[in-house]
């Protein structure tokens, strides 16, 4: 084997991501919440940076020109870094920052009507737990301690759904009672309101409202819903019948009855705890007949520099250890500064082009949403498609149509004619045949796409199928109604 040792020189292009560069793509992405709590957690550790209590009433008109986006993270290996710290000239910089446009505009106060609005005042609303606590306490003058140590236990392991989600054996083990003991306080809190709480599975909570209906005398019904709720699910009403004695429509009647029944009896409590709130990024309003794009400036917190460190900096008096303090804390300030201004103006460029493409939305609705790529938003403002990308990620858009997230308004599209229509408009088409079909004879998933086609749609059998189910439509052989 012959082994060299030779020493070469190549010249090669490497992109290499500095600190700063993913600081500044991290800004990017970061949503309003997470951008708000990060800049508290700055603050809080920089004390150059402050909040600035004045901001800009950032309104453009959507006819404006929409130019490339100086200093944009266009390309990854293209953004901008700050100079080193000893190029910064920091006299130079607080004067260019003073002199910003934004800084002569005096933020509006809120109204006192909105300070003092109604919601302020309303009550939380009772939760299952509480509920189900205050009607067992309604009973404890009848229980021993025992019995009220048991139901407070079982009560406290209900889940949000009303079942119980705890093993029987637990329990004995943990609180030393017997099964029996156990199974009559199950027995006690399954009466409790709302009608079902206290199961353990789905045809208990279905049997339990059943038989609170009346139809605990019913042994054929009762054995329906044990035995054979999935065949009752899939229609199969014959099946049923042959099995139990009874007529296809007196199965297919009991299956309405079924139909009204509540599988989650705690889900009326839970849901207002679960409503999600969103901080909008921005707006897009209507006004004399043009769009208008407003950047909400809640969503990235216009920040600068105390003025009294700035004094410290240009205080030639302070010995060397401070200065390199302040000029390392000020560097950072410097270009979180920077990274939030630019993150601003990329979701304002994304927004402007957003609206420019999607204009027949805001004016008609869901039906006039057209296809839209990333790859199209990115020509149109000179980026990259990452860049987009992350500056939609999480991202929320206040319209005259309601509150949507930035990457709703990108969707595939399906050539009709001479123009395009987004899957939105598509899933509103097939929403619109399955209302409006015999419910006797429901339309089969061929059967919409030939209906589609003859609309100059091409949607295959399978795309059709994907659709109804996000719908969350069953397939015609589970809506099929038999009178």
């Amino acid at each position: 084997m012959n082994i060299k040792f030779d020493l070469n020189m190549s010249q090669t292009q490497k992109l290499i991501m500095t600190q700063e560069m993913r600081q500044s793509i991290e800004i990017l992405q970061l949503t309003a919440m997470e951008l708000n709590s990060l800049i508290e957690t700055e603050i809080m550790e920089n004390p150059v940076l402050e909040f600035n209590e004045v901001s800009i009433k950032d309104l453009v008109p959507l006819n404006e020109e929409v130019g490339p986006i100086k200093g944009e993270l266009a390309q990854e290996e293209s953004v901008q870094e700050l100079p080193p710290k000893d190029e910064i000239q920091w006299d130079e910089y607080f004067h260019s920052m003073e002199n910003a446009d934004y800084r002569g505009q005096i933020q509006s106060t809120p109204d006192s009507d909105d300070e003092y609005g109604f919601e302020k005042f309303t009550s939380q609303e009772k939760t299952l737990n509480e509920y189900l606590h205050f009607q067992f306490n309604m009973l404890e003058k009848n229980l021993s301690d025992s019995e009220k140590l048991i139901g407070e236990y079982l009560i406290d392991c209900i889940d949000d759904n009303g079942y119980l989600i705890i093993d029987l054996n637990y329990i004995k083990d943990i609180l030393s009672v017997t099964e029996e003991q156990i199974n009559q306080m199950i027995e006690i809190i399954q009466r409790f309101d709302p009608s079902g709480v206290g199961c353990r599975s789905i045809e208990e909570c279905l049997l339990i409202q059943l038989h609170q209906m009346g139809y605990y005398d019913d042994e054929v019904y009762m054995e329906i819903a044990k035995n054979h709720l999935m065949d009752l699910a899939d229609n199969q009403f014959k099946r049923i019948a042959q099995v139990t004695g009874l007529s296809v429509e007196e199965v297919y009647e009991f299956k309405e009855v079924v139909k009204t029944l509540e599988p989650k009896p705690g889900r009326e409590f839970s849901c207002s705890e679960r409503v999600s709130y969103v901080i909008p990024d921005g707006s897009i309003e209507i006004v004399n007949d043009e769009l208008v794009v407003k950047v909400n400036d809640v969503s990235a917190p216009r920040l600068r520099i105390n003025n009294y460190y700035k004094g410290l900096l240009k205080n030639s008096d302070k010995n060397e250890e401070t200065r390199v303090y302040l000029e390392k804390k000020l560097d950072g300030a410097a270009f979180l500064i920077k990274s939030i201004e630019q993150r601003r103006d990329t979701i304002k460029k994304v927004i402007m082009a957003v609206a420019e493409s999607q204009k027949s939305f805001f004016f008609e609705g869901v039906a006039d949403l057209r296809p839209l790529t990333l790859k199209a938003i990115a020509e149109m403002i000179d980026v990259h498609e990452s860049t987009v990308s992350r500056a939609i990620r999480g991202k929320y858009i206040q319209t005259p149509k309601g509150t949507f997230a930035l990457k709703f308004f990108f969707k595939r599209g399906y050539a009709q004619g001479e123009e395009d229509r987004s899957s939105d408009a598509i899933k509103r088409y097939i929403q619109e045949l399955i209302e409006q079909e015999d419910k006797k004879k429901p339309l089969s998933d061929q059967k919409i796409s030939e209906l589609l086609q003859g609309k100059n749609l091409d949607v295959a059998r399978r795309t059709v199928a994907k659709y109804r189910e996000a719908l969350l439509i069953q397939p015609s052989s589970k809506r099929k109604e038999y009178r």
